[in-house]
């Protein structure tokens, strides 16, 4: 097993260092990995891509190292060679998302590259999601429609999709312009209720709203924030043709939504062939009275028969949007004792949060699916072939701004490593970094580091999650 560190502070996102790198034994041995920028060496293929080549040529939006790694793991590695189309640099951290320069920069890349493109794809959100349409029909290549991502990802679209495809399970929900007064005065949700921008990401921006004090503070914060996203919003919706409803919005409207009950899961799927096939449930579960998720886990401990409602449930509403030769997930509220399924929200992607326990439950990420539906090969995933029976990614969290004078050191991080085999650690901050400085975290905390580890069963995968929480130690300092 082995022990990765991935540092992605703001001063230094993608610093990444190899603490052990043992092979993962029989049932999860690694495959030749794949080179950026060149063909690898072209021998015996057992998998060819859809243009019958020995090596497709993958282009991706937003690519950093952690998922290169994971890419490089998969089964037909040898097969593909990953490229960036747009580095997570360009898309992350940035102050202003220039939507048009990104898809000619992106696309002079494509254009100007000696390797033909024979597919394009991310793991990322907006605007990497809305990218990807517009570049794979440049490129003649599979993808989704634009519009069919945009009935998925525009929040107030998505919800007006979902009310007829299925409006047993979608809360009340309204429009309105947080700019303007009036709208705001008309607004006739009773609280509580949640608001957020219509291309959220991340919990970006997004509020439980308790009371008039709470939609006051909230409205200041889209006052100071809200360009960034709306802006390059009005961009995409320009390469499409909108529906009455979207065109009449105000140009920075926000959604606000009744708050649904119970827990929250997330389905994993894809679509192929116009045909959805849901293929895993995730549980995500929240800190106890807060927004804010403790972990990922996997597989859902939620029972079979509810689990394949949940599917159904997805593969309904997706099927409802257009979208296919894309991958999705679909985040549901389960109230168990109602038996009710709330919908939050739909996303034309895969989950890049799970890879890593798809590859220590399963033996490889389901960023395969990704890969095999953007080079137009038959999709496969394996199923419960990893080394561990459960694996979750935790969140190492803190509710208070403070400056950071004392991040693990590699000791630390070295006993880690030998205690807790398997595990994966990214340190988001680095000494002398300003939790408050960070950018796209949600409204409620700042994360300084996430897990991922794997174990037999939850108590031991809880029990290793209290040991790294001790070995993790970071010395933070409050500022008031």
């Amino acid at each position: 097993m082995r022990v990765v560190v991935a540092q992605r502070a703001h001063v230094e996102p993608h610093a990444r260092v190899t603490l052990e790198a043992a092979p993962l034994g029989e049932r999860g041995q690694r495959c030749p990995r794949t080179l950026i920028g060149r063909c690898p060496a072209r021998g015996p293929a057992t998998s060819l891509g859809r243009w019958g080549h020995i090596v497709d040529n993958l282009f991706i939006v937003g690519l950093d190292e952690a998922n290169l790694a994971l890419l490089r793991h998969l089964p037909d590695a040898r097969h593909t060679n990953v490229l960036p189309a747009l580095d997570v640099d360009e898309l992350r951290g940035v102050e202003h998302f220039a939507f048009e320069r990104l898809l000619e920069l992106a696309w002079q890349r494509l254009r100007d590259s000696p390797a033909p493109v024979h597919g394009v794809a991310t793991f990322l959100d907006f605007p990497a999601t809305d990218l990807v349409p517009i570049l794979a029909a440049r490129a003649g290549v599979p993808g989704p429609s634009l519009e069919a991502v945009l009935r998925c990802d525009h929040k107030y679209w998505s919800r007006l999709v979902q009310a007829q495809a299925a409006p047993e399970a979608v809360p009340a929900f309204r429009a309105f312009d947080p700019f303007d007064p009036a709208s705001v005065a008309a607004l006739d949700l009773a609280y509580p209720f949640w608001v957020k921008p219509l291309n959220a990401f991340r919990s970006h921006l997004g509020f439980h709203i308790r009371g008039p004090g709470d939609l006051d503070a909230a409205i200041g914060e889209f006052h100071q924030g809200l360009e960034r996203l709306s802006s390059p919003l009005h961009e995409v919706l320009a390469h499409v043709d909108v529906p009455p409803e979207i065109a009449a919005l105000p140009e920075h409207a926000v959604l606000a939504e009744e708050l649904l009950a119970g827990r929250l899961c997330t389905v994993e799927g894809y679509v192929s062939d116009g045909h959805p096939h849901a293929y895993a449930v995730v549980d995500s579960v929240r800190e106890p009275d807060s927004s804010s998720f403790s972990r990922y886990e996997y597989p859902s401990t939620l029972p079979p028969r509810m689990q394949a409602g949940l599917c159904a449930l997805a593969e309904r509403v997706v099927a409802a949007t257009g979208l296919d030769e894309a991958a999705f997930n679909v985040e549901v509220f389960v109230d168990a004792d109602r038996g009710h399924f709330g919908l939050l929200e739909i996303n034309a992607r895969l989950s890049q949060s799970h890879a890593p326990l798809f590859e220590l439950v399963d033996g490889t990420t389901h960023l395969k699916v990704m890969v095999d539906l953007a080079l137009g090969r038959p999709v496969s995933l394996p199923r419960r072939q990893g080394p561990f029976a459960v694996a979750a990614k935790f969140f190492l969290r803190t509710r208070e701004d403070a400056l950071v004078r004392r991040v693990p050191d590699a000791a630390s991080l070295e006993e880690l490593g030998h205690e807790l085999p398997g595990a994966i650690v990214h340190l988001l901050v680095a000494e002398g970094t300003r939790l408050s400085e960070l950018s796209d975290q949600d409204a409620y905390s700042y994360e300084l580091a996430e897990v991922y580890l794997g174990a037999h069963d939850q108590p031991e995968l809880l029990q290793r999650w209290e040991r790294c929480r001790q070995l993790l130690r970071f010395d933070l300092e409050r500022v008031r």
